[in-house]
């Protein structure tokens, strides 16, 4: 691998990830071992005789399915640093594998140093102390805020002493606790290879325990690849478009990092290294364009509704501490959206039965605050734009509003309840019909009533099917795409800035989101154009991690956040699920599990594979386009049969 100095990795299990780069280094205050937002392990670092494990004697970096491995090449010595995060456990392994390739017996000395950093994601500097207790082979270190284990497969011992260090990684004061050294003396043979693992574990300190876990390396190994191979059995896409059938992947595998332990719940955070919070218009979102894991669905719905305001608002979001925020105005008609999605793609009615009170509140949380034209005021940095003093009728919030309302009417008629589903069926039509009205603004649509910035914000209009202008997107292609991406403000105005947070850079999901748009337009080689940007930039930083932003011209994933320059977030879950969404869009793929029917309607020709859940059955499907005639057939896990409606679009 080339320029692995600049590139950095996420390994990612329920209970914990672990971020580093791949030339070995801990170089940023995200770097290390967390367990959602707080962090545990700040660094740590391996002599060997003498010599540091570093970017200087780095040989190259290996990413396999399961682990990754540091090679380095020392003095008579060739290292292999394997790590491993499990998928149920809140640990960190590493297994060191020494080799002597000089031509004599050598000594061998490993000094482990350890660096504690018990913090919560928004904290740098702290006066917290902390306290440590040495066992053989192990030590726990804690404070206030948790605890952080250390244990060794080989005997050694501790030497030095502990202390508290302060550094400055990219120029952010940090505190760390620096336990004494762990010592390992040995000898080792010409040609010998020595086995050496060392575990870290999050909140977790019976010795027993860990000593077990440490021995069950390979079983935890294992274990985790039988979670991602049954995920591709279950889940798959493949093309004769290379880069499309490996961002599918990617994608895939980015929304499964996305799904975490959470107080005992499987439920969606936002993404990683900063957003590991349920936030309600993220996960929201996600589930609306591409519901997968139908008990991480489930229990995200029921989650957010639980925290649910007397008044109806979903929350923004909520800390695994108990702590929410409702301050979010996209978050509740966004709820009865990913709910329909959930619902067409599982076939779980129940959870509408269960959930029919909240609904309630949701619509009458929209009649009380709408407008005469149907319209909901957000309030300052209420929306997705939530850096900039941006509030009124915004234009993506009316477009959530109607089209939950629409959701709502099924569900109420589901639901028997007859005058709630027409008045709700009602509210959409109008609300429809003023959107449209109100804020059409010549070839384009205003951001927001009364505002002059035109934004990209107009493109929900066709993710949600409320308008079908052939002009619109050209528009958006003409004023907001960029040769790398896809600008938030038109590109042309005095407010576009590329490196802009909100007001210029490229959001992958909403490129993502363009392209599902251009592939129901039939513009083809602009969808994959557009789709292909985002499997670059994948590769670019954080290897095989679909980023939340970069600069729409220089393409750095640096960019300028309201507290200043600081580099994107790696992994995003509405970008995974826009980017699935989109290739789905792309072969026209729609489910009703209810009815038990499959349409398939391929954007362009060829012959492609699609394996996907329906409910609890898996179903493979091959499609073939040629010739205006698609051809479908499909193997159900389960037995079952399903109407496929095969429509050929040209």
């Amino acid at each position: 691998m080339n320029n692995i100095a600049d590139k950095s990795y996420f390994l990612v299990g329920s209970k914990c990830f672990f971020h580093r780069y791949c030339d070995n280094g801990f170089k940023t205050k995200w770097t290390g071992l967390w367990r959602l937002t707080r962090k545990f392990l700040e660094y740590y670092a391996i002599k060997i005789n003498e010599e540091w494990l570093s970017p200087n004697n780095i040989k190259t970096f290996v990413e396999e399915k399961e682990t990754v491995k540091h090679i380095y090449s020392l003095k008579g010595f060739d290292v292999e640093e394997s790590i491993f995060v499990p998928e149920n456990e809140p640990i960190l392994v590493v297994v060191l594998r020494i080799k002597n390739v000089s031509n004599e017996k050598k000594d061998l000395k490993i000094e482990v140093e350890i660096a504690a950093n018990i913090k919560d994601w928004n904290e740098d500097w702290y006066e917290r102390d902390y306290q440590i207790t040495y066992r053989k082979n192990h030590f726990v270190v804690n404070s206030e805020k948790g605890k952080l284990a250390f244990l060794s497969s080989t005997s050694g011992n501790f030497i030095g002493y502990h202390y508290y260090k302060t550094h400055y990684p990219e120029g952010k004061l940090q505190k760390c606790f620096v336990a004494k050294n762990f010592l390992i003396e040995d000898k080792i043979g010409v040609n010998e290879e020595k086995k050496i693992s060392f575990l870290f574990a999050c909140d977790k300190d019976e010795i027993f325990e860990l000593d077990a876990l440490l021995k069950n390396y390979d079983y935890l190994v294992e274990e985790k690849k039988i979670t991602y191979e049954k995920i591709f059995e279950e889940n798959n896409f493949v093309s004769s478009i290379t880069f499309l059938n490996d961002l599918f992947r990617i994608a895939l595998t980015n929304l499964k990092k996305s799904i975490v332990d959470f107080d005992n719940q499987k439920v969606f955070i936002a993404g990683y290294p900063w957003f590991a919070q349920v936030w309600g218009r993220d996960s929201l979102l996600a589930i609306a364009l591409y519901p997968y894991d139908e008990e991480a669905c489930r229990s995200t719905l029921k989650l957010l509704v639980k925290h649910q305001s007397e008044d109806g608002r979903i929350p923004n979001f909520i800390l695994v501490d108990g702590r929410i925020d409702c301050n979010s105005s996209d978050a509740t008609p966004l709820f009865p959206i990913a709910l329909d999605s959930y619902i067409r793609k599982f076939g779980n009615i129940s959870l509408l039965l269960d959930l029919r009170e909240n609904l309630c509140k949701i619509f009458n949380f929209y009649k009380k605050n709408k407008n005469e034209d149907g319209f909901v005021y957000s309030e300052e940095n209420s929306t997705w734009m939530d850096s900039l003093e941006r509030e009124g009728y915004c234009i993506e919030v009316q477009v959530f509003w109607q089209k939950a309302l629409e959701v709502l009417s099924d569900f109420f008629e589901i639901l028997e309840d007859e005058e709630r589903a027409k008045e709700a069926m009602q509210l959409a039509r109008n609300l429809k019909v003023n959107i449209i009205k109100k804020f059409a603004k010549r070839r384009y649509f205003a951001d927001a009533i009364g505002s002059n910035i035109e934004t990209i914000n107009p493109l929900f209009l066709l993710v949600f099917g409320l308008t079908e202008r052939q002009d619109l997107i050209k528009y958006i292609e003409e004023n907001f795409e960029t040769e790398i991406g896809l600008s938030t403000v038109n590109k042309n105005s005095s407010y576009y800035n590329p490196s802009s947070y909100h007001s210029g850079c490229t959001w992958s999901h909403l490129l993502a989101l363009l392209a599902s748009a251009q592939f129901k337009k039939m513009r083809i080689d602009k969808a994959l154009d557009n789709l292909r940007k985002i499997y670059v930039k994948s590769q670019e930083h954080a290897l095989n991690s679909i980023p939340e932003v970069w600069d729409s011209e220089s393409g750095s994933l640096y960019v300028n956040k309201p507290f200043g320059r600081e580099i994107s977030s790696f992994i995003q879950t509405w970008s995974s699920a826009s980017v699935l969404k989109a290739i789905d869009d792309m072969l026209g793929i729609e489910i009703d599990a209810l009815k038990s029917v499959i349409k398939v309607s391929p954007k362009m020709e060829g012959e492609f594979k699609r394996v996907l859940k329906i409910g609890e059955d898996v179903v493979e499907m091959q499609i073939t386009f040629k010739e205006a005639k698609v051809d479908v057939s499909y193997k159900s896990k389960l037995n079952k049969s399903y109407k496929i409606i095969a429509l050929p679009e040209i």
